[in-house]
């Protein structure tokens, strides 16, 4: 009698949880993101992150306010900006002497409000649109079918990236008394924080160009293309958009 040849059935890889994706896109993001392709982002791998950059946004304006000498740079840049558009314009030297006596009165009080709840749900805007954005990439520059709910999920993971990053630029800030610090070339900077320069700088940042990094990696995974040839497409819309955002919107949503 003939024996059948005995094959090894191949060991099903279990689904990641979501505690392994937030660990793995530190140390083995393709894993993870082929993870995403594969079984689909839950709602827990974007939220979660999402959420927590939203806390940390809201707690940098806070501490913006809350701690004297950036509370006292934070007005000196908003009276920098009202001369700046007396300057250019677009407001009038009264309309700005009124908004300036807003500040230093009782309008004042509500600054700190409207920045911390401007900075929760901005992100949460923010992170809508970029994942609208990389899924028109995918789609038609990349080629690649893939879902808007993926997009999120490649978008939402690398949030864990920028949340730490905005975590440690909380503790320069406070620490160092310098107002919007981080890991970035505009920390090492004299020029002031409104010129073109200091903005700049200021996005050549370890954290954004590692979560553009994964971002570059998750597109590529979900799209079946090469690293190296999405991350053209990433970091050069976002040089374009930094350029566009500094020379034409003036440093507005920089």
């Amino acid at each position: 009698m003939s024996e059948r040849p005995v094959t090894a059935e191949q060991p099903t890889e279990e689904p990641m949880t979501f505690i392994d994706k937030a660990a793995g896109v530190f140390y083995e993001p393709s894993r993870v993101f082929e993870s995403i392709k594969s079984t689909g982002a839950k709602f827990a791998d974007w939220f979660v992150p999402v959420l927590i950059l939203a806390i940390l946004g809201s707690l940098s304006g806070y501490v913006a306010y809350s701690n004297p000498d950036l509370r006292y740079q934070t007005m000196q840049i908003m009276e920098q900006s009202l001369n700046k558009r007396v300057t250019e314009g677009k407001m009038t030297a009264e309309q700005a002497q009124q908004a300036k006596a807003a500040m230093e009165g009782g309008g004042s009080s509500f600054l700190p409000i409207l920045t911390v709840m401007g900075a929760f749900f901005g992100i949460f805007v923010v992170f809508f649109v970029v994942s609208g954005v990389w899924l028109v990439v995918a789609k038609f520059a990349l080629k690649g079918s893939i879902t808007y709910a993926q997009s999120m999920g490649v978008v939402g993971l690398s949030n864990w990236i920028a949340a730490l990053g905005l975590l440690i630029g909380i503790v320069l800030s406070i620490t160092m008394s310098k107002l919007n610090a981080g890991l970035n070339l505009g920390l090492f900077t004299q020029a002031g924080t409104l010129s073109k320069s200091h903005i700049l700088l200021s996005k050549l940042d370890l954290f954004t160009i590692w979560g553009l990094v994964l971002i570059s990696i998750g597109l590529g995974k979900l799209a079946d293309k090469k690293t190296a040839e999405v991350a053209m497409w990433v970091f050069g819309l976002w040089i374009v958009w930094g350029l566009f955002s500094v020379f034409v919107l003036g440093g507005t949503f920089a």
